[in-house]
């Protein structure tokens, strides 16, 4: 049997009586239980200044036949700057699961 869940489902009323907050892209798919979301002026251009800031982020050219292995192989040897983090936002890594790619890095 496989279990899933949103985040919707989870900030709901699903688990926990209480939910204080709801981490992510501001958008009006929060829990109904946690009403209409705020927007908070200049949030988006604060954002997009810290995700286009060379001190913030960078990039590299990675090969056309690249493997999801390759490509966690990179980041975990990768020294200058060492990654602290992996948010598979495009969902590059794939055939693996969260404990797999966990253990692999």
């Amino acid at each position: 049997m496989m279990l899933s869940a949103s985040g919707q489902d989870l900030a709901g009323g699903m688990l926990f009586r209480t939910c204080v907050g709801f981490s992510g892209t501001p958008s009006n798919l929060l829990p109904q239980e946690m009403g209409h979301c705020e927007y908070a002026e200049g949030d988006d251009g604060k954002v997009v200044a810290t995700l286009s800031n060379p001190n913030t982020v960078s990039t590299i050219l990675i090969p056309m036949e690249w493997t999801a292995k390759a490509l966690l192989t990179l980041i975990a040897t990768t020294t200058s700057p060492p990654y602290n983090a992996l948010i598979d936002t495009g969902a590059l890594i794939t055939g693996m699961s969260n404990y797999e790619v966990a253990r692999f890095l």
